[in-house]
């Protein structure tokens, strides 16, 4: 057998005999871990709002890589705005259940209208405060954003399917900005 290292946080918290079996060594990693009392669980919200880290993190590295310069590169406008709309629905999310609403669908501007009023307030707070680093159309707000892409993750990953489908680069941006900080900003009113 083999002696693997566990780590926690990056940091070295012991040893175990590997059993070649990884679901099975992940498994006696988490007993060493819950009997060294460093297993927490991770509260459903917590696991949205990670989850809507990674997919916004995906598409800003999209976005990074091949869409912010001129040419850019058409074959991943599709990936950046399904995973940018997929993290803005898991952001809003997140904000309904901090106020413990269970909330399904894709549909942005629902999820947006049916959020309990201190949401809305920290949600158009961001979107103020956020604005101006991102190039909008004239007149555009963060309702019109959320409305133009409320489809957005149904459409975009059947893209072949619809003949005219167009978007907003910066706008998707700024909402999934926006979203993610109107989610930290409930977070830290919940606390």
């Amino acid at each position: 057998m083999t002696t693997k290292e566990i780590l926690f946080n990056g940091v070295v918290v012991g040893t175990h005999e590997s059993t070649g079996d990884d679901k099975k060594d992940a498994e006696l990693v988490l007993i060493f871990l819950k009997e060294k009392g460093l297993h927490k669980p991770i509260s459903l919200n917590d696991q949205i709002f990670r989850q809507a880290n990674s997919f916004a993190k995906i598409a800003n590295e999209i976005y990074d890589h091949d869409l912010k310069t001129s040419p850019y590169k058409g074959s991943s406008v599709s990936p950046f705005v399904v995973n940018a709309a997929f993290s803005i629905e898991l952001y809003l999310k997140t904000i309904h259940n901090f106020y413990g609403n269970q909330i399904r669908g894709h549909h942005l501007s629902k999820l947006y209208e049916n959020m309990p009023n201190n949401g809305k307030v920290h949600f158009l707070n961001a979107a103020l405060d956020i604005r101006n680093r991102y190039e909008l159309t004239k007149g555009s707000d963060i309702t019109t954003c959320l409305e133009s892409l409320s489809y957005a993750f149904e459409n975009w990953r059947y893209v072949y399917e619809h003949q005219h489908i167009e978007t907003e680069l910066q706008s998707i941006r700024y909402t999934l900005h926006v979203s993610f900080e109107a989610s930290c900003r409930v977070k830290e009113e919940i606390k």
